[in-house]
């Protein structure tokens, strides 16, 4: 498990799409800045749960 502390949160958006199909993708988004500076993308999936990395740290 990677976890990082969050210093702030620049940015919130939400991704609903595929809602017709058998594998909706529902997710919310945020662009965080970690405490060492990094700044980084992570989503939690609303359908299935958890947390990820989109990209950066």
């Amino acid at each position: 498990m990677n976890r990082h502390a969050v210093a702030l949160v620049r940015e919130e958006w939400r991704v609903v799409d595929r809602w017709w199909t058998e594998e909706p993708v529902s997710r919310r988004y945020f662009e965080v800045v970690l405490e060492s500076g990094a700044t980084t993308v992570v989503y939690r999936d609303e359908e299935g749960g958890g947390w990820f990395t989109q990209r950066g740290a």
